[in-house]
This record gives C-alpha cells, structure tokens and sequence, in this order.
C-alpha cells in the first residue's frame, strides 16, 4: 500500500486560557526580534494543560477514503489543523505525501478583500499551481459552484452558504493528492451536500484520498469504508465503518441512559 498520510504517536497540549492563532511570517520574524527584550515566562508547571489529542497513530493508504467521528471535544478539529499545518503537534509527528487541499471552515483559506475569481488563482498558488494550471479547471470550478454571477464580488460580502460552495470547488478541483474536509459542508444545502459526497466520491476514485470529518453519520457510512472514532482525545477504534458507527452510537445511548438515571437518595 502506498501510504498518503502517516501519524506517528501524535498529541497536542494546550495551556488552558490559550487560544489557538494563526500566525504569520510577520508574526514569526517579530516574535524572533523582540523575544530577547521580553519578561522571561513563567515556567509551564505555573499553568494547567490539557492534552486535546494523545497517543495518535494510523497510516491512510493512497486513494482511500476515512472518516473521523466523535462527540464535541473529541479532537477531531485539532486533528485536521495538524494534517493542514495550520497547528504543530506536541509530540509525535504527521507526515502527508502530495499536495494538500484542505476546507476545515467558513473564513479560512480566501482572502476576504479578494474577489471570487481571485481567490481561485490565489488558492491555486498556495497549493504550488501554476497560473496554467488552474486556468484550465477555472471553468468546472464556478459551473460547481454555481455563483457565477457573483464570481467578481469580494468574498467578504458571500452568504456562508455561497462561500462554502466556492470554497469546496476551489479544495476539491484543483487535483489535491489528499482532500481534507471537515463539518463546513453542513452549512450548504441538502443537494449541495449530496453534490459535494459525489466529488468526493470522484476525487477518490481517481485514486486520490479523502479524509473526512462529520457529525453526519449517514454521509460517513455512504462515503468512507473506514472509519476513526475519537473519543476525549484518544483512539478509540479504527477500523470499518459500520462497526465503528454502531460502537459510537451504542456509548452515547449508553452516556445519554446514564444522563437520566434517578439519583440515589
């Protein structure tokens, strides 16, 4: 099997009151700059941690297609912003082979003064595409996305409707090696969401893979014949989809019963 993703024993700890960011080369370059002018931190035993994903480990064949599951707060998100390089793990390590096109959320990856069309050749160049080359997908990305007549107009004035659509088309035509897509699909329409299973469904056949994250269990099980269930961080089963489905609804009957059980006196 030629592998396309390989995760090696990966964790990811964040100090609790620490949010996330982005940061850019600006953000890199100044923090280098002024870092030795700084109040020296307090150590990290001052401050309580907490491990959103541990112990991690799985390989994703080239052209597969895997889904990952679990309630809120499993890590499925901190997972995906890992596999994108948006996040560096703590530990452990995520090696992806290929290009990489990844949808994780509304806001992320267009440049909202940017006009559609531009944002197409501007996430064409991000992915390593020359200008050639996404010249000739321009025309089945905006059919796709059907906002041709909005295709001129800054995407700081889109719906999230509309965005979701041009943001899909754009990730999923521009020949990614390895497609990641998270939750974001809920927010188009049922035949969106049916048109985009298909592209995935495409994508993979054309022997590239797909990962896909969903609380839609019903998309996951036509989609992925495999299947990762996370639970508080952790593994909890990896292998076909049904089985892993039915283990998952199964503990969170079991949680909810537990939920509504009278206490004893």
């Amino acid at each position: 099997m030629e592998v396309a993703i390989r995760v090696d024993n990966i964790g990811k700890r964040y100090r609790i009151g620490q949010t996330a960011s982005y940061k850019t080369l600006r953000d890199v370059v100044m923090n280098t700059v002024t870092k030795p002018f700084r109040p020296r931190a307090e150590k990290s035993s001052d401050f309580s941690h907490i491990w959103a994903l541990r112990n991690i480990s799985f390989e994703v064949g080239r052209g597969e297609v895997i889904g990952i599951i679990g309630g809120n707060g499993a890590g499925k998100s901190t997972i995906l912003k890992i596999l994108s390089r948006i996040t560096e793990p703590s530990e452990g390590q995520a090696e992806l082979y290929g290009r990489v096109s990844s949808l994780l959320e509304v806001g992320v990856g267009f440049h909202p003064e940017l006009t559609g069309r531009e944002n197409i050749y501007f996430n064409g160049a991000v992915l390593g595409m020359k200008r050639t080359e996404v010249m000739r997908k321009f025309n089945d990305i905006v059919d796709f996305s059907e906002i041709g007549q909005f295709l001129d107009t800054p995407v700081k004035h889109y719906s999230s409707g509309m965005y979701v659509r041009l943001a899909f088309s754009v990730a999923a035509h521009l020949d990614p090696d390895v497609l990641i897509v998270d939750e974001v699909l809920a927010v188009g329409d049922l035949a969106f969401q049916k048109k985009c299973l298909g592209k995935m469904n495409a994508v993979a056949g054309g022997g590239r893979t797909v990962f896909f994250v969903s609380h839609n269990l019903d998309a996951v099980r036509a989609l992925c014949p495999r299947t990762i269930l996370l639970n508080h961080g952790r593994m909890q089963k990896d292998g076909r989809t049904a089985d892993v489905i039915d283990l998952y609804l199964k503990e969170e009957n079991l949680t909810a019963a537990s939920l509504t059980e009278p206490k004893s006196p």
